[in-house]
C-alpha cells in the first residue's frame, strides 16, 4: 500500500525513508552485519545480505549521519500482507489475540542499531531514540495508530522504561537459531501520547518537534 515518506533532521543525523534500490541494498547489508554477524539471530547467507519475501512490500526507515553512514534501521510491514507474527513468529502470539489487519496498523521488524555504537557512551540509546522519533513522524503522516513488534525480553523492558508503553500479547518463547527469549507486543500511539503528555512532557515535546527544513519536506511529500 502507498505510504508517504519522511525526511527529518536532528543535529548531525538524518531520519528518512529509504526508497532507492541503492539504499535498500545498503539496508540489507547493514541488517546482515547486525543480525547475522553480531547477534547470530539469522543463518549466514552467501551474498552477505539479510533479505526475505517480506521486504517486497516493506518500508525501510533509517537513521543516517550527515556523512551518509547508516547507523540504525527498522522495517515496516503493511497490513495488506502477512505479518511475521502470523507466520514466522506465530508461537509468540496468544491464541485468543486476533491480529489486527487494518490501515491504521503495521508491524515493526528488523529493528537494528549499529553494533559499533556501543563504543561511544550513550550513542546506542541516542540512535534508538532517533529511530523512535522517525517512526513517530512516519506514523503521524501515514495515520498509523497501532504497531505490532517482536522483541527480546530485555529490550522490551528497555523501551518501557524509556517511556514507550507496549502491551504484551503472548508468551515468552525462544526463537531459533539464536534461542533468545522473545515476546510480542502491541504499541498504541494514542496511549503513548496520552501518557507522555502527562508523565514525560519533555519526551513528548522532543519527539513531536521537527526543524523547519524537516517540516517543509514532510509537508511537500504529504501533498505531492
Amino acid at each position: 500500500m502507498p505510504y508517504q515518506s519522511i525526511h527529518l533532521h536532528e543535529q548531525e543525523f538524518c531520519l528518512r525513508t529509504m526508497t532507492s534500490e541503492k539504499e535498500r541494498e545498503l539496508a540489507y547489508r547493514f541488517r546482515y552485519r547486525v543480525f547475522c554477524r553480531a547477534l547470530r539471530w539469522i543463518s549466514p547467507s552467501a551474498p552477505g545480505i539479510d533479505r526475505d519475501h517480506y521486504d517486497d512490500a516493506a518500508t525501510l526507515l533509517g537513521v543516517f549521519e550527515d556523512s551518509g553512514e547508516l547507523r540504525a534501521i527498522v522495517r515496516i510491514l503493511p497490513p495488506t500482507g502477512t505479518f511475521m507474527l502470523e507466520s514466522d513468529f506465530a508461537p509468540l502470539l496468544a491464541p485468543d489475540h486476533p491480529v489486527r489487519k487494518a490501515p491504521d496498523t503495521i508491524e515493526l521488524t528488523r529493528f537494528a542499531v549499529d553494533p559499533s555504537a556501543v563504543q561511544t557512551r550513550g550513542l546506542s540509546q541516542k540512535l534508538s531514540l532517533l529511530l523512535y522519533k522517525g517512526l513517530y513522524h512516519w506514523c503521524q503522516i501515514n495515520a498509523v495508530r497501532y504497531a505490532y513488534l517482536v522483541v527480546e525480553k530485555y529490550f522490551y523492558r528497555a523501551i518501557q522504561l524509556a517511556g514507550f508503553p507496549c502491551r504484551r500479547i503472548g508468551p515468552l518463547f525462544r526463537l531459533p537459531p539464536a534461542n533468545v527469549e522473545s515476546l510480542a507486543g502491541l504499541f498504541d500511539m494514542e496511549v503513548f501520547l496520552s501518557e507522555a503528555r502527562a508523565k514525560r512532557p519533555q519526551l513528548e515535546a522532543w519527539l513531536t518537534a521537527a526543524d523547519a527544513q524537516s517540516e517543509r519536506c514532510s509537508i511537500a511529500r504529504a501533498t505531492a
